[in-house]
């Protein structure tokens, strides 16, 4: 069976359409999800730095947010790790703070994730309130010690990360 070079033309258009169009509704769930959080810039950001966001339904975008998370909370410990060897007079600070960005990526994190692989959403956004939290803690150790905190950017970073994700994974419950 011979199809007409027209023809060919017009199916290759309707998939093409056809793609965009889902393409196109990939974004707007994740417009949509990042509007309601409280930063959308950064919520964006979160997600679309992973290719993986373009066919994530809600559970799959906030397992996305998660991992952000975790990510920030390795590249704290790095820099925890860097400043105890620039910095001996915070090692008591930072100390504190290696134990609470380790509960972050080794507590917090995988139970969020568990909690969101097994449709328990509640569970989850209390892992990132955790996270949110354990960024405060961290950062007023050093007040407590009597010192000004090298780490309030990153600090910062952690919570606003772990908040919008928070209201991301409230849009499950």
């Amino acid at each position: 069976m011979k199809f007409s070079f027209p023809l060919t033309i017009l199916l290759l258009l309707l998939l093409l359409q056809q793609t965009l169009l889902s393409a196109m509704a990939d974004i707007q769930l994740i417009k949509n999800t990042c509007k309601g959080t409280p930063s959308s810039s950064l919520c964006l950001k979160i997600l679309l730095a992973d290719p993986k966001s373009q066919n994530a339904d809600l559970t799959g975008l906030a397992l996305i947010g998660v991992d952000a998370v975790n990510n920030k909370g390795l590249e704290i410990l790095e820099q925890i790790v860097a400043l105890k060897k620039s910095r001996q007079e915070l090692r008591p600070a930072l100390d504190h703070c290696a134990e609470v960005y380790h509960a972050v990526v080794d507590a917090d994190v995988p139970s969020s994730r568990d909690a969101l692989r097994t449709g328990v959403a509640k569970f989850a956004e209390q892992g990132m309130a955790d996270s949110a939290v354990e960024a405060q803690v961290c950062e007023g150790s050093f007040g407590e010690h009597g010192r000004t905190s090298p780490m309030t950017g990153s600090n910062n970073a952690m919570d606003d990360v772990a908040n919008v994700v928070r209201a991301i994974i409230r849009k499950l419950l």
